[in-house]
Parts: structure tokens; C-alpha cells; sequence
């Protein structure tokens, strides 16, 4: 969770800084931990390839695909974990006139849209290595193409969405909140907290949504990327008074 502490000597800095307990803390570790484990399963099957493939191939796992699976899980764990680390450092807000559940600066924000290019490209391409592996296989891998091509078409609409905010500006949307609800990141990464307000949804930092959740019938105004709804602010406004109802 964070909390915004005031400069005594200085009424113009606000600083978001991390609590000790903060989720984010405990994502890094667990999104680095799983990074290293794959990593050296890769440094193992480089290293000393042929002992370790032979070993592999007689629990009757196919060592290549393992091989790839392992390559992409360090390359998606990696590029997770420095951005847990990047969007978990404090930031200095220039308070306006109001003050921020949530902020990034516009710099910031930009390097997490070009961060989940890195992430989601690269990942697109190895999902369509894997699905033409996988269809020139048939019929033996037919369920491995569902399960897989479920999975890529979730990768390939954020992929094209984060591409697309490349050449886009952020946009403000301001409305009345829909919906909140937090729930468990695969398991054991973390939780993640979502914002939904005018048929958008957002994910939100721990703070801004249990002051939201405390409020009734919270009105935001939210400054975002407009494709990959990647949040760079989030303020808690008064209700204008010929706002519309979601």
C-alpha cells in the first residue's frame, strides 16, 4: 500500500513512498524468483545440454518445447519483474488542485507502454512459432492448439493495443466508478486491483483503490494511454452536477 507524505520544508513536493508491506514488494520477489529458476534451467540445458536433455527426454517430456517454454518464461518473468521495479519507485508529484490517489509522470508512463511493447511483441511472435508448430503437428496436438490459441489471442489484442499507444497521446476519462474488485495475480504473484468506469477498466495501485472503495459512489477522473488504459493519474473529484450515469 502507499501513502503520501508532505516536505515540511517544501509544500509544492508531495512523494509517494512504498510501505514495507507494500504487494508490490512481494510480486518483485516472487516474479524474480520464478526469472531465476527458468533462467537456470536455461543455463543448465546450455551448459551441460546433452547429459541434460538425455535425462529430461526419459521422463518422457519433449526437451525442445520444454526448452522454449523455459526461454519464454524467463523472457516474460524478467521483463515483469523490472517493471514491478520500475512502477514501484517513488515518485515526486507536483500537486495541482487536487491530491492524487495515483501518480506517474508522463515520462514514466511512457517507458511502461514501451516496457509492455519489449513484454508483449516478442511474446506475440513466440505464440505464433508455437501455433504453427503446433497445427503442423495435427491431429496429435489438437488440444494443445485450443488451449494455446485461447491464450494467444489475449497476447495478441494487448500486444496491438500497447503497440497502437506508441503514437498516441494520453486521454482523460472522468466518470462516475462503476465498479471495484481485487483479485489474486496467478496465484501467488501478488494482488491486483481494478478500477471499471465508463465500459473502461483500469488497473489501479493498492492505495488509490482502498480510498476509492471507501467512499460512496466515488466520481474519478483518470489521465491514461488511451488503447492499453495503462493509468497515469487518478484523482477523486466531486460530482458535476449534469454528470451522466453509467
Amino acid at each position: 500500500m502507499f501513502r503520501y507524505e508532505n516536505d515540511t520544508s517544501d509544500k509544492k513536493v508531495e512523494v509517494a513512498t512504498p510501505t514495507s508491506d507494500s504487494p508490490n514488494q512481494r510480486s518483485l520477489f516472487y516474479w524474480s524468483f520464478a526469472c531465476l529458476v527458468f533462467t537456470l534451467y536455461l543455463a543448465a540445458s546450455l551448459i551441460i545440454r546433452e547429459p541434460f536433455t538425455n535425462f529430461v527426454d526419459k521422463r518422457g517430456i519433449n526437451s525442445d518445447l520444454l526448452l522454449l517454454v523455459s526461454f519464454t518464461g524467463a523472457f516474460v518473468t524478467f521483463v515483469k519483474s523490472t517493471n514491478i521495479w520500475l512502477t514501484s519507485r517513488p515518485n515526486e508529484i507536483s500537486p495541482l488542485d487536487d491530491l492524487y490517489l495515483q501518480f506517474t509522470d508522463e515520462k514514466s508512463s511512457r517507458r511502461s507502454v514501451w516496457m509492455r511493447v519489449s513484454l508483449f511483441v516478442p511474446l506475440s511472435l513466440c505464440c505464433c512459432l508455437l501455433l504453427a508448430w503446433l497445427i503442423f503437428s495435427l491431429p496429435q496436438t489438437t488440444v494443445g492448439l485450443i488451449i494455446v490459441g485461447i491464450f494467444s489471442v489475449a497476447i495478441f489484442i494487448e500486444g496491438f493495443a500497447v503497440v497502437r499507444d506508441i503514437v498516441s497521446q494520453p486521454i482523460i476519462t472522468e466518470a462516475l466508478v462503476s465498479r471495484l474488485w481485487q483479485k489474486g495475480r496467478l496465484l501467488v504473484f501478488g494482488q491486483v486491483y481494478y478500477l471499471l468506469i465508463d465500459k473502461r477498466l483500469f488497473e489501479i495501485s493498492a492505495f488509490a483503490y482502498h480510498e476509492l472503495q471507501s467512499q460512496t459512489k466515488p466520481y474519478v477522473r483518470i489521465r491514461h494511454w488511451p488503447h492499453s488504459n495503462i493509468v497515469i493519474s487518478v484523482q477523486s473529484i466531486q460530482k458535476p452536477e449534469n454528470a451522466e450515469v453509467n
